[in-house]
């Protein structure tokens, strides 16, 4: 039996730090549309991209992985993204086509229009499985709640020299297309554009 041909969707980090996530090409700005936003607020202080519900649909990214099975895929996007073995099943999103089963590590707590709309992209790819990281918004105060503007950018005004240089090369990098009202704010805020070759402006045309 072959080995299931597994995807990865990505719209942050995963595209210039992927670290050893063992991708067999990549990734493209070919990904399904969904709604993606400066919503989190990350451990180091650092405001990070999520699917956000709220927020407008966007052109993601996607790759395929060498892996040999579902569960590798999962196992190697979790270690990458430092979920821990009790939070996969909530912060690694998982969609399959019709008859690939996936039910027991699909994750209950994606939205239905993310599902469907990764599905229906799905549906059109070489693939029988496609991966995400699903983690969710998150404030300032550590809860799992959708923080708005005010909120993040009083955060990045409050971080070290270290950690805001830390939070300005994330925003810098992040692919160049994805111009979200939060980001657009920090322009405004801090002067943090786009950095010349991020990965919207070198595979954007993929």
């Amino acid at each position: 039996m072959s080995a299931p041909r597994i995807g990865c969707i990505a719209w942050g980090s995963l595209l210039w730090d992927p670290r050893t996530l063992p991708l067999a090409a990549p990734f493209v700005h070919d990904g399904p549309m969904l709604p993606i936003e400066f919503s989190r607020v990350a451990l180091d202080g650092r405001v990070t991209l999520v699917i956000d519900p709220e927020a407008a649909p966007v052109r993601t990214f996607w790759a395929p992985l060498t892996v040999d099975s579902l569960a590798a895929g999962i196992a190697e996007l979790a270690r990458r993204e430092g979920i821990t073995a009790e939070r996969v099943a909530d912060w690694i999103g998982v969609v399959g086509r019709p008859g690939f089963d996936c039910a027991a590590v699909a994750s209950e707590r994606v939205a239905p229009a993310t599902r469907a709309a990764i599905a229906g992209w799905l549906a059109e790819r070489p693939l029988d499985a496609v991966l995400w990281t699903a983690l969710p918004s998150r404030g300032s105060d550590g809860r799992f709640a959708r923080p708005d503007c005010d909120e993040l950018i009083a955060q990045l005004e409050s971080l070290s020299a270290s950690a805001r240089e830390r939070a300005e090369q994330y925003i810098r990098r992040a692919p160049a297309m994805l111009r979200t009202p939060n980001r657009l704010r920090f322009e405004a805020v801090f002067g943090w554009t786009a950095q010349d070759g991020s990965e919207g402006d070198r595979r954007g045309e993929h």
